[in-house]
């Protein structure tokens, strides 16, 4: 699985009553790899806490893909009164079709929010 933050932005606006909303909106994006299994996947935290409702994979990439599979994304905007503090993706649990479930390590932590 390939997993990435992509478009992300920031703003911060005040309003005239000097009311302070900040705005973070970014995407997740993932792709399957050839040979992977249709399933869920859930992004962790380094506690292994679910840090999102889990991406549905509907159906298997084949090995025989010369590409990954997907684009798999969901778009989020997300507005705070004080700033959000990132939270970092360090790892997912892929669980197949079957109820098998594999816990696997980013290659770099991603930060959401």
């Amino acid at each position: 699985m390939l997993v990435s933050r992509e478009n992300f932005s920031f703003s911060r606006e005040t309003d005239q009553n000097n009311n302070t909303v900040y705005t973070y909106s970014y995407t997740l994006t993932l792709y399957a790899l050839p040979g992977s299994g249709a399933g869920s996947v859930v992004l962790l935290d380094s506690s292994d806490n679910a840090v999102d409702a889990p991406f549905i994979i509907p159906e298997a990439c084949p090995p025989s893909s010369p590409n990954p599979c997907g684009p798999y994304s969901r778009d989020y905007q997300k507005r705070a009164s004080t700033p959000l503090s990132p939270v970092q993706v360090v790892k997912y649990r892929i669980i197949s079709a079957n109820g098998q479930s594999k816990v696997v390590p980013l290659p770099a932590p991603i930060e959401i929010y």
